[in-house]
């Protein structure tokens, strides 16, 4: 069987444009789109909704021309009783273990803090375990609600107690303890269920230190 693709291809990540040909006009299509996903979860009585953004911090600069209007209106309607919550992935190899694989570069944060900060979502999920940041980022956001990454989820070491309470502690040297959160970087789909029981434990025992 043969097809033929309608037009140039642009690609925007896994997003293949086979009509807009422009890729600010598909990301507001895209974001249209994800905002009818949103507010039917709303309508469902969802009250925490978190939107993963896999690209703003290897692209900071569409993240900043277009991306960041997108993904705000992603939340477009959604009432104030339903937390907006936005995750900003810095990359991920395919398989556990795996040291050589590309990461966002390790400023991407900051240069995107601003924006961040003042965007209509109310909650910001950064990975840290992944990325040890500049903890000075953390004094950037003085409106939202940071969900730190404390737990790495590409690798099978699994984190002492005391490793991510020192960190937890650097951490609230930089902004107030009640708009920090711990969590695992990213999603935990490369641990097997044992690994990521082990590591959320140890996670909690730390949080419950702190």
């Amino acid at each position: 069987m043969k097809f033929t693709l309608p037009g140039p291809l642009t690609i925007m990540d896994t997003t293949a444009d086979c009509f807009y040909n422009d890729r600010p006009k598909l990301n507001a299509a895209l974001a249209q789109t994800v905002n009818k996903e949103i507010h039917a979860l709303v309508d469902a009585g969802c009250q925490y909704i978190q939107v993963d953004e896999p690209l703003f911090a290897r692209k900071v600069d569409d993240a900043l021309g277009f991306g960041m209007e997108g993904l705000e209106r992603c939340f477009h309607g959604v009432p104030k009783s339903v937390t907006r919550v936005v995750h900003m992935c810095c990359g991920y190899p395919d398989h556990l273990d795996d040291a050589d694989y590309k990461k966002a570069d390790p400023d991407s944060y900051h240069q995107l803090s601003q924006a961040i900060d003042q965007a209509a979502f109310d909650q910001i999920s950064i990975e840290d375990a992944h990325c040890c940041n500049n903890l000075d980022l953390l004094d950037k956001f003085q409106l939202k609600t940071v969900i730190f990454g404390a737990v790495a989820i590409a690798s099978s070491r699994v984190e002492t107690v005391d490793e991510l309470v020192a960190r937890l502690r650097q951490a609230l040297e930089h902004i107030d303890r009640d708009r920090l959160v711990v969590a695992p970087d990213c999603g935990l789909g490369l641990l097997s269920a044992e690994l990521a029981e082990k590591k959320l434990r140890i996670m909690c025992q730390a949080a419950a230190l702190v």
